[in-house]
């Protein structure tokens, strides 16, 4: 999903929400369902398409996840070889997140690759291949627009 396709998602969410409960009572249940009812499938981490996992992290709990990342890309023929190590620590086992994925390339453009799906304290490697790009890859990042609430390490 996209910038302007998870935008245009969440004010769908919104406008839903506001007119369902215009001048009545909602609580955080209401809202959760609105989410539910409207969320991308990439967002079904549990794979029952409730959102239990983020309210139960980020709504109802305290935790703050602190992130450290590794990332790196090498030309490779047509494409680039890219390398992917992300830590997640100072979360419980059962805490998940998605944790978006960007390169920036040389001529300034930023791309969002996708996320990654991490659970509990525990680090991730992975290695992919990209195709040609408009640029060189600069830098891979990850949080880019500060997606998600956390500390870097």
């Amino acid at each position: 999903m996209d910038a302007q396709e998870g935008d245009a998602r969440f004010k769908a969410t919104m406008q839903d929400f506001v007119s369902t409960y215009s001048l009545r009572a909602a609580t955080t249940e209401d809202f959760k369902a609105m989410v539910e009812k409207h969320m991308a499938p990439n967002m079904d981490l549990d794979g029952n398409h409730r959102m239990d996992w983020f309210f139960r992290e980020y709504v109802y709990g305290t935790d703050l996840p602190a992130y450290h990342f590794e990332g790196d890309a090498t030309p490779s023929g047509d494409g680039w070889n890219l390398h992917i190590k992300l830590t997640q620590s100072g979360v419980p086992p059962a805490f998940k997140m998605l944790v978006p994925i960007y390169i920036e390339l040389a001529d300034g453009k930023v791309i969002h690759l996708g996320s990654a799906n991490i659970t509990g304290d525990t680090t991730m490697e992975k290695s992919l291949q990209l195709p040609k790009l408009s640029a060189a890859i600069k830098k891979v990042s990850i949080n880019y627009n500060y997606d998600v609430l956390c500390t870097d390490k």
